[in-house]
């Protein structure tokens, strides 16, 4: 109900949507169907996994890259999804891209830009794992929704 709700008042409301929970519960099926949505009203829709956004990113700060559109693209699109949020090896850089990221989409709210992230972290690893600054943002700008199940890969096996 929330995610058709995000999808049917896209530009016309200031959310976010935080989806975490165990593996193969459909969050990033969800995502992609929010994406497929949006993108028949004409929205511009970016979708990758945060190592390969954050890798990408790091690449071009540092020159192996040319790809200078990258960063306002990951800035300025209308929806980005940021899948598998956690699966990253971490550092001080890729928080401080993620900082980035998260920060300026939230300030560009006024352009009614929107993020959709996805973790199988909880709340307490997502904690643990990523700066106060980070969580704080998510925790406080994001609606949160909670995934929970049998992974559907496996089922779909079993049955």
């Amino acid at each position: 109900k929330l995610c058709h709700h995000f999808a049917d008042t896209f530009g016309t409301e200031f959310n976010n949507l935080f989806l975490y929970g165990d593996v193969g519960v459909g969050k990033t099926f969800l995502s992609s169907c929010i994406a497929n949505e949006l993108i028949k009203q004409r929205k511009t829709v970016l979708y990758q996994t945060a190592p390969v956004m954050l890798d990408t990113i790091i690449d071009y700060r540092f020159g192996k890259s040319n790809n200078s559109n990258i960063l306002e693209s990951i800035l300025n699109v209308d929806l980005l999804i940021i899948d598998d949020l956690g699966t990253e090896c971490v550092n001080n850089m890729k928080f401080t891209e993620l900082f980035n990221i998260i920060n300026t989409r939230l300030l560009n709210q006024k352009n009614i830009t929107k993020t959709i992230i996805s973790t199988n972290l909880s709340l307490q690893n997502l904690y643990n794992t990523y700066d106060e600054r980070i969580v704080s943002r998510i925790i406080g700008d994001y609606n949160i929704c909670y995934f929970f199940g049998e992974d559907i890969r496996f089922k779909k096996i079993c049955d």
